[in-house]
């Protein structure tokens, strides 16, 4: 009886697997009925989703840039003595920014200093000694030896002579890192450390940001297939919404290289702002009239996917597809 018990469930065990396999193959029918939960649709996709006009003209997102721009930090590892600028003044180029707590600095320069005057003294000395002794090696009273001896440490005066030349050459380098000047005439849009604060040279510490934004640059990026629309000098259309200010200038220059993860171009135009009224990472909507100009004349429409939102480009290609 038990014989026949146990051949039965190894039947039923055997039957299993086969039974799994059946259902993962035939997946189960939809729900229905009133109570059935809703099936899942797909988002619906409009023309929201591209940048191009009607008229099949190439637009895009950028933003502003400054001409030039300098993170400054210290050229060595100390305490902040002083901070002289604050967030929006106008500064020169070699206008003093901040400086180091330099005592240290001013007695490595003393005693670099004392170090020389004790080379020089000490050049002197061998000088005369050489003078004495060369004088009566010539009349042959003193020994070879004894003049190459003397010789050697008139050379050897002369080489510490220099290298204490060089040590105070440092030492006021050194003392000189721990002023710090601006490298541009600008404005400062950054203040990240106050007096007293500890920074360092490595990792580097950032200190004050300077930017010259006499002029301003506007830089958008372009998918791959936009070499063969725009080029440098072509008109260009630059919308700031922050300003409701519209802008015609050219192209200044294209990337001479395309970005292979992204498969864009950077192009980049250049506005005059000696009134100082732009500013840079402002918001900037760009056109190129003369996309629209070539479809008019028979060319395919130019329509761009905005190359910040990675959805728009996935949308696009699902338009496409039948």
């Amino acid at each position: 009886m038990k014989s026949s018990s146990y051949w039965l469930v190894f039947a039923l065990l055997g039957s299993l697997p086969l039974s799994c396999k059946r259902s993962e193959a035939e997946p189960l029918p939809a729900a229905t009925g009133a109570e059935a939960a809703a099936l899942p649709s797909f988002p619906t996709l409009d023309a929201s989703d591209t940048d191009s006009t009607a008229n099949g003209m190439l637009t895009a997102t950028g933003s502003t840039y400054a001409i030039r721009e300098a993170t400054l930090g210290p050229k060595a590892s100390g305490t902040l003595a002083k901070v002289y600028v604050q967030e929006g003044d106008t500064v020169k180029k070699g206008q003093v920014l901040f400086a180091l707590d330099g005592s240290g600095a001013a007695l490595g320069v003393r005693q670099a200093e004392a170090a020389l005057s004790a080379a020089t003294v000490g050049l002197s000395r061998a000088q005369m000694d050489y003078d004495r002794t060369k004088e009566l090696y010539d009349r042959g009273v003193v020994a070879p030896a004894l003049y190459d001896q003397v010789k050697i440490g008139l050379d050897q005066a002369k080489v510490g002579l220099l290298q204490a030349k060089v040590g105070l050459s440092t030492a006021r380098k050194m003392a000189g890192d721990m002023v710090v000047v601006s490298p541009l005439s600008g404005i400062v849009t950054a203040k990240l450390k106050n007096t007293g604060e500890t920074v360092t040279m490595m990792p580097p510490t950032s200190v004050v940001v300077v930017q010259d934004i006499s002029k301003i640059e506007v830089k958008v990026k372009l998918p791959e297939n936009a070499l063969g629309k725009v080029g440098e000098n072509d008109p260009m259309r630059v919308r700031l919404p922050s300003l409701d200010k519209s802008i015609d200038l050219t192209v200044t220059r294209v990337n001479p290289s395309v970005d292979p993860t992204m498969r864009t171009v950077e192009v980049v135009g250049t506005i005059d702002n000696a009134a100082r009224g732009l500013k840079a990472g402002m918001l900037a909507e760009v056109s190129f009239p003369k996309t629209a100009a070539a479809q008019g004349s028979g060319s395919a429409p130019a329509v761009t996917t905005d190359v910040t939102r990675p959805d728009a480009t996935s949308a696009t290609e699902a338009r496409k597809a039948p």
